[in-house]
């Protein structure tokens, strides 16, 4: 079954677009818990290994989790993305309640790399379930929309595990608030996308169409690919370090730092919920809400990387802003472009392929930020972020113009 646009429709399915919002939204009891470990397990004597192995733990789920994105696109246009996504739901489940048992670096790792793998299925589905359900001239909006869970389900979940942290919770507290919060999205969302399913599938001419729409999609999905990872390693760095840097240069304590953290995706959250319907309206708003964002990103970077704030307010707002001016075209880049770019494939295997190479570029916010700045400080690992997110700008162009070309290029509609 591929995954296809269908025809314009006076109305959206609610419940079924609020049931996806829930479900990837809880999908960060699995993501976010790591931040809220970080510094628990640094000032943790008994768990100092599984503290200093936590940089490559990072790496290597994000490794799993670009794998998982592509199997999970070629999955979803074949079994279905209502079916996989409350599999990622309730696979994400179990590795986080085994999570919970374990002390020791490798099992914890096992853990981790089970969870990452199934819970990389839950974008593809998404997308694929929003495509097959949503007018194709509206969907830059829906998908702004459904970008929200992701952005502020990931700030619910740090504030909630930083109210655990400062109730005095330990690991184990946080890893079985996470386990009982991602229970009840799998119950509450199987039930919903359950009750919703269509009686009749998408119109495959739709499929037909975009098979048709010429031979450059390896290229456009190349440039997509390149773009989503500059993005992605940037957003993820912030969100995974932000904690740790509002500890280390604001001197902020553990649970203020967790809970102020959490204003990262609440910033970029709205902003790309602006972003959507502007995207909608022409080929030039969304080059300019792709491009200029991500310009914007890397001066701000630029500006952590130089200079010195001593005031956790300043700290706190120029991360904001740096995360916000990147999300926007990451939400772009990882959802309504690859699912237009058209192609032999099906839009749910293009989406895995873009947003599995941005999960990929995540592992430098892993392994390779924690080294640089352990290495040469903060302000180099800011600088390598602003060349990324300079890099992304340049890509924008490259993408937008790519984009461009094919549609100059194809045989008129009849």
């Amino acid at each position: 079954m591929i995954c296809a646009l269908p025809a314009a429709r006076d109305r959206l399915p609610l419940a079924t677009l609020l049931a996806l919002f829930v479900g990837y939204a809880a999908t960060y009891f699995h993501r976010a818990d790591l931040p809220t470990l970080a510094p628990l397990l640094m000032h943790d004597g008994s768990r100092q290994a599984l503290a200093a192995a936590l940089p490559d733990i990072a790496s290597l789920g994000m490794l799993v989790y670009a794998f998982g994105k592509v199997c999970g696109g070629w999955l979803a246009d074949r079994w279905g993305g209502r079916r996989l996504f409350v599999f990622a739901l309730a696979g994400a489940t179990v590795a986080e309640a085994l999570a919970s048992l374990c002390t020791a670096p490798v099992g914890f790792a096992a853990c981790r790399v089970a969870g990452m793998l199934v819970l990389g299925c839950a974008w593809p589905a998404l997308g694929c379930v929003a495509a097959s359900v949503s007018p194709p001239v509206r969907l830059a909006t829906v998908l702004a929309f459904l970008s929200q869970s992701y952005l502020l389900g990931d700030a619910a979940v740090r504030a909630t595990l930083a109210a655990v942290v400062g109730g005095g919770g330990d690991t184990v507290a946080v890893l079985r608030t996470s386990t009982i919060g991602l229970l009840a999205a799998t119950i509450l969302v199987g039930s919903v996308l359950l009750l919703t399913r269509p009686r009749l599938q998408a119109p495959p001419q739709a499929a037909a169409a975009g098979a048709a729409s010429g031979s450059r999609v390896g290229a456009a999905l190349l440039w997509l690919a390149l773009l989503n990872a500059a993005l992605a390693s940037v957003r993820e760095a912030l969100s995974l370090w932000s904690p740790t840097v509002l500890v280390a240069q604001a001197s902020m304590p553990i649970d203020d730092a967790v809970a102020a953290s959490a204003l990262l995706p609440v910033a970029s959250g709205l902003l790309a919920l602006v972003a959507g319907p502007v995207a909608d309206r022409s080929a030039r708003t969304l080059f300019l809400v792709t491009f200029v964002p991500a310009l914007l990103g890397a001066m701000v970077l630029a500006g952590l990387a130089l200079g010195s704030f001593a005031s956790p307010v300043a700290w706190v707002g120029l991360l904001c802003v740096a995360s916000a001016c990147l999300v926007v075209p990451m939400s772009l880049a990882s959802g309504v472009l690859p699912l237009r770019a058209g192609g032999a494939t099906g839009g749910g295997l293009r989406l895995g392929i873009v947003d599995g190479a941005g999960s990929a570029g995540g592992v430098l916010a892993g392994s390779g930020c924690g080294r640089i700045a352990a290495a040469y400080g903060t302000s180099a690992m800011f600088a390598v972020l602003s060349g990324l997110a300079l890099l992304a700008a340049a890509l924008a162009v490259v993408v937008m113009r790519d984009r461009r070309g094919r549609t100059e290029a194809a045989p008129p509609h009849r």
